[in-house]
């Protein structure tokens, strides 16, 4: 079964996939709900904060790390990562967590020329750049454009899976593995424009509070 951008189980008819054992009104996930403030779960109600921290992967009934009880009566929620997604579903899997997002304007996007391109494996690429991981983090989506010593099939928007303060390893497919060696000047590498690029809750958090605000920062456009 094909999935949301929140990791939910789709229908055949591409809405959330709902499981009857709860009888005829089965829980409905925020994301089975209307994108409005009142169409959302309240977790200040057992029912609901049963839905949103309760049931991980619904209909699945994979539990949560929902964290401690606030006041031994509403739980946590756990933070999503939305780095490397576009505005909008990082604005509605930050919602569906039952956080309210807000976006600050876009980041600061310099275009930086690669030195050199490793191609490990097929599916792994270590790229030599002034900032590395230090400008653009794990999880965020970065563009390489064309231009001279840069392979062609390293063009595109590939995503950071790790690296360092002078590297990127970027995510691919059925790349010849070679190594560039010393790349002449006339290409770039920036941010992905209209990506996340951080978000102030760190994904994973198990102590943060239903409502609690959270500031996503996408890249802007490149200069």
């Amino acid at each position: 079964m094909a999935v949301n951008n929140n990791g939910n189980l789709l229908d055949t008819a591409g809405e959330v996939a709902i499981d009857f054992v709860w009888g005829n009104m089965p829980m409905q996930p925020n994301d089975a709900r209307p994108n409005t403030a009142a169409g959302r779960l309240d977790p200040a109600l057992d029912n609901h904060i049963i839905a949103l921290s309760g049931w991980g992967g619904y209909p699945q009934f994979t539990a949560n790390s929902a964290g401690e009880d606030v006041a031994g009566a509403t739980d946590y929620v756990l933070v999503p990562s939305v780095l490397g997604l576009t505005t909008a579903l990082a604005t509605d899997a930050m919602k569906d967590a039952s956080l309210v997002p807000t976006t600050a304007s876009g980041a600061t996007n310099t275009a930086t020329q690669p030195t050199r391109i490793n191609v490990t494996a097929t599916t792994a690429a270590t790229v030599y750049v002034s900032g590395g991981t230090s400008t653009w983090p794990v999880g965020t989506k970065v563009t390489i454009a064309s231009g001279t010593g840069i392979p062609t099939a390293l063009v595109g928007t590939w995503s950071v899976t790790s690296g360092s303060g002078s590297t990127l390893v970027i995510a691919g497919s059925g790349w010849t593995v070679a190594d560039t060696g010393a790349i002449t000047p006339g290409t770039a590498l920036t941010g992905t424009a209209g990506t996340i690029k951080t978000q102030s809750v760190a994904a994973g958090a198990n102590n943060t509070a239903p409502g609690a605000a959270v500031t996503i920062t996408p890249w802007a456009a490149a200069s």
